[in-house]
């Protein structure tokens, strides 16, 4: 078993505290929220990201399978946390059975996102460059990769990958920030919507333009942009000195 496994399990039997219950916070309570944090959750009941899950659900029918992906400007934007939401309400509120895949190889997180006090989430599959487990939400597994090493054994994850996706109607994919690690990028189908994640007071406009451009050269044009709000800001790194030049 890889490292990269062993740093997973090793993260997932670690305490975590499930003192929050999201459902506290009012709104229509999809089911108990096995998870430390409760932002996901309380995201994936605000109104735009519904609509925008209803606009795009109608191609889990006709196309047999629908794939979104996320991707930050820069890290720290929050696209993992818009990924977990949009996972949540596609698979609770539209009822699509639906994997979430952790693509953000330089900085996994959504392992923790859906882990269990206590408890190690019981593992679907086991299989080389892809590792399926449940989150404890119905119609919801979360999948983590590993593209190991070498050339070929990426291009065999990335078909392995692929081939496991397609037996989901749904498929979110949390590339983490794309422009700097473009490896998982290949997930994304030419016809795929890819959506950018921008934090208010954090994201500079060069970064999403870079984002954008990176795309459009591999040939992937993004679906659209979404700010992510939060008042709670994050000072950049080294921001007096990068504004002087």
């Amino acid at each position: 078993m890889s490292s990269y496994y062993q740093a997973m399990r090793k993260a997932q039997d670690e305490p975590l505290d499930e003192s929050k219950d999201p459902q506290s916070a009012g709104g229509t309570a999809l089911v108990r929220l096995p998870v430390p944090h409760p932002t996901p959750a309380l995201v994936a009941r605000s109104v735009s990201l519904q609509r925008i899950c209803e606009q795009l659900s109608p191609l889990a029918v006709v196309e047999s399978n629908l794939r979104v992906l996320i991707t930050g400007c820069r890290p720290g934007d929050g696209a993992s946390t818009v990924a977990a939401a949009f996972a949540l309400d596609l698979s609770q509120r539209l009822s699509l059975r639906t994997l979430l895949i952790d693509a953000n190889l330089r900085r996994p997180t959504l392992h923790r996102t859906f882990g269990r006090a206590g408890a190690r989430a019981p593992e679907l599959v086991l299989d080389g460059p892809m590792q399926i487990r449940s989150t404890g939400w119905a119609w919801l597994d979360l999948a983590t990769c590993y593209l190991g090493s070498t050339e070929v054994e990426r291009r065999e994850a990335l078909r392995r990958c692929d081939e496991i996706s397609r037996q989901y109607a749904a498929v979110v994919v949390d590339l983490g920030v794309v422009r700097l690690d473009a490896r998982m990028l290949p997930l994304a189908r030419e016809s795929d919507p890819i959506l950018l994640i921008t934090r208010y007071g954090y994201t500079r406009r060069q970064e999403l333009a870079t984002t954008a451009a990176a795309l459009r050269t591999a040939k992937r044009t993004p679906a659209g942009a979404i700010l992510n709000a939060t008042t709670n800001r994050i000072v950049a790194p080294m921001k007096g000195k990068l504004n002087q030049r």
